[in-house]
C-alpha cells in the first residue's frame, strides 16, 4: 500500500478559481510539495467550461451566457464543453513517481478503476466505453465517447479529460446527477433550431444522469464514494486535507493571470 494520499472537498467556488486551483495543485505536486491528490467541488453558479482547445464564438453563444448569467471558463484539460449545473465535478492529480502509467488511454485506463470502484458503492456497475468517438462531432462533451468514459446499461455517465505537465498529470471529470441537458444545448450554436433538437435527442439517448439509477443518492454521497473508490483502486487512502496557502495563493495570481480571460 501507498503512503496516505489526499482528499479534497474545497465547496463552492467561482468557475474560474476551480481551474486555478486545479492547476496549482498539478504545479506543486510536480515539485514535491504535496502528495497525489483527489478533488471534489462545486459551481457558484451555472458554468461551461471549455477545452483548452474549443473555439468558443464558433461553438457556444456567449451572448446568451451573458443573459442567464452562465459563466465560462477554459479548462487547463482537453476535450469538449462540459455544464456544470446539479452534478458532481472531480479531479485527480498524480505521477509516474507514484505509478501512474505513461500515455493518455493507460492512464486513463488505469484511472477509471477508481472511478468504477466509486460507482459500485454508489450501486451501479460501469464499465469503460468502447471508445469510438461520434461521426457527428459536438461542442458538448456528452455527445462524444472517448477512453476515458464510463457507461452504465449503455448510457455514458461520466466524461473526463486530462493534460501532463512532465511527468505528472491532471485529470478533470464530470458527473452529472439531473438531467440539464435542454438548458445546456439551448447555450451551444446550431445552424437550425431543427439541428438543435436532434442534436439534443442524440444526446438523450447516449447518456443519462447517475439519478436515473440511484434517485436518492446525494452529492455527499458520491464525494465518499469517489473518495473510498479512488483508494480501493489505487491501494491507498485518501486523507481528507485542505489546500496549502501556497496553492491558494498560486491559485488567485492564476486567475488574474491566465483564467479570469477565455480566449475565442
Amino acid at each position: 500500500m501507498h503512503t496516505a494520499y489526499r482528499f479534497l472537498n474545497t465547496g463552492i467556488q467561482s468557475a474560474t478559481l476551480n481551474m486555478a486551483i486545479d492547476e496549482a495543485i498539478l504545479l506543486h505536486h510536480l515539485e514535491g510539495k504535496v502528495p497525489p491528490t483527489l478533488r471534489a467541488f462545486r459551481w457558484s453558479q451555472p458554468s461551461i467550461s471549455l477545452g483548452r482547445f474549443q473555439n468558443v464564438e464558433r461553438e457556444i453563444d456567449v451572448e446568451k451566457c451573458r443573459q442567464r448569467s452562465v459563466a465560462l471558463v477554459r479548462r487547463p484539460t482537453g476535450g469538449r464543453a462540459v455544464y456544470h449545473r446539479d452534478e458532481f465535478t472531480y479531479s485527480i492529480v498524480i505521477s509516474k513517481r507514484y505509478d501512474i502509467p505513461s500515455g493518455v488511454v493507460a492512464s486513463y485506463a488505469y484511472l477509471a478503476q477508481g472511478i468504477i470502484a466509486a460507482f459500485a458503492r454508489l450501486g451501479v456497475d460501469a464499465e469503460l466505453s468502447d471508445g469510438r468517438v461520434s461521426k457527428r462531432p459536438s461542442a458538448a462533451c456528452f455527445a462524444s465517447s472517448t477512453q476515458a468514459d464510463l457507461s452504465s446499461s449503455g448510457f455514458k455517465l461520466i466524461g473526463s479529460a486530462q493534460m501532463w505537465k512532465d511527468d505528472a498529470l491532471l485529470q478533470q471529470g464530470s458527473l452529472p446527477l439531473d438531467d440539464r441537458a435542454a438548458e445546456f444545448f439551448s447555450l451551444l450554436r446550431y445552424p437550425s433550431e431543427e439541428a438543435r433538437r436532434n442534436a439534443l435527442l442524440l444526446y438523450r439517448e447516449k447518456t443519462t444522469p447517475l439519478h436515473t439509477f440511484v434517485p436518492a443518492v446525494s452529492w455527499e454521497d458520491v464525494a465518499v464514494a469517489f473518495r473510498d473508490g479512488f483508494g480501493q483502486a489505487l491501494k491507498t487512502i485518501f486523507v481528507p486535507d485542505e489546500l496549502s496557502q501556497s496553492e491558494l495563493d498560486m491559485a488567485h495570481h492564476l486567475v488574474k493571470e491566465k483564467y479570469s480571460r477565455v480566449t475565442m
